[in-house]
């Protein structure tokens, strides 16, 4: 397991469980075995200050009225007290609060910048950074509220309700409209993604490992790996997507993001370089991350690289259109 999938699978727990006590007790259970000596050395210490039972405050979010800039980023620059930091494409850094569980899988910024999406007493917050009207989405008795997958014109999102690693139900959030709808989803399915043409992208139950069946629009497509297999005992499932593109995660020789369309042809491949860890796609390439020990380091792969930004050694990053998926 590599320092971004552990990081990645902490942010799972505390997503799954929000409830900050009962996640530090899963991430317990759950990160006790096959961590290799490389992932260890890289995230033993932000493991640790995750793990550490303390007493957990509700987080507390303040809405920068000032921003009048869409986001570049979000980070926390560790898992507790820290403040949470809004980067801006103007440059800017600004405080919008104290964050107890790391942002990623629980906070989430729209692929254009424009809507910051922050978790709000078991509900969720979705604030216009350009000064429009915010949208609340209110708690439920059943769970709480989390980021699951956004449309690559951030003119949508969907939210899931979930407790105790169970998805009760999503919802269909039109940024545009204000309009929120419940979707029918088959029993056992998790929304993965939304296509160009806003059709949803479902996973059914099964056991992955070289092939992978997906509903795309109501249509089963077989996604066969091209270089090592999708999931094994030590990698669990990665799917991303961003519109008609899929990202599907190799285990190969060496890590591979494979890029799909929708009817399941395999366009091409990202190879992750050496000491880079996959984050997630954006409109023009993919993001990767550099851990360091004075600071870790996002790059832009693609056609060419470019660098995205420095951020402190332990930071939980969010970059625009990451969510669940």
């Amino acid at each position: 397991m590599n320092p971004r999938e552990a990081y990645r699978d902490l942010a799972d727990d505390a997503r799954d469980y929000g409830d900050p006590d009962r996640a530090i007790d899963t991430a317990g259970r759950r990160r006790a075995a096959r961590w290799s000596a490389v992932a260890v050395a890289a995230v033993v210490i932000a493991v640790f200050t995750w793990l550490r039972p303390q007493p957990e405050p509700a987080t507390v979010f303040h809405k920068p009225p000032y921003a009048s800039a869409r986001a570049h980023s979000l980070y926390s620059a560790c898992r507790t007290g820290c403040s949470t930091m809004l980067r801006l494409t103007d440059g800017r850094d600004i405080e919008i609060g104290i964050d107890t569980i790391h942002p990623p899988g629980n906070y989430t910024i729209s692929p254009d910048g424009r809507w910051l999406g922050v978790p709000d007493g078991g509900g969720y917050l979705l604030s216009d950074l350009l000064g429009g009207p915010d949208l609340r989405i209110p708690a439920e008795l059943s769970g709480v509220y989390g980021p699951w997958v956004w449309a690559a014109d951030s003119s949508r999102i969907i939210l899931a309700n979930h407790r105790d690693g169970d998805v009760f139900h999503y919802l269909d959030v039109d940024l545009r409209t204000g309009q929120v709808t419940r979707p029918v989803v088959p029993e056992g399915n998790e929304i993965v993604g939304l296509t160009g043409g806003g059709d949803l992208i479902l996973l059914p139950p099964q056991k992955v490992t070289d092939e992978l069946t997906l509903t795309v629009a109501g249509r089963s497509v077989v996604f066969r790996a091209q270089s090592g297999p999708f999931a094994d005992e030590d990698h669990g499932l990665w799917v991303q997507s961003r519109g008609d593109q899929l990202y599907l995660h190799e285990y190969g020789e060496k890590p591979v993001v494979q890029m799909f369309s929708p009817d399941g042809r395999a366009d091409a491949y990202l190879g992750l370089p050496d000491g880079r860890y996959a984050v997630g796609p954006t409109a023009t390439g993919y993001v990767v991350v550099e851990p360091g020990n004075q600071a870790q380091r996002l790059y832009e792969i693609g056609q060419e690289e470019k660098f995205v930004g420095e951020y402190p050694p332990q930071a939980g990053i969010v970059i625009p259109g990451l969510a669940r998926h």
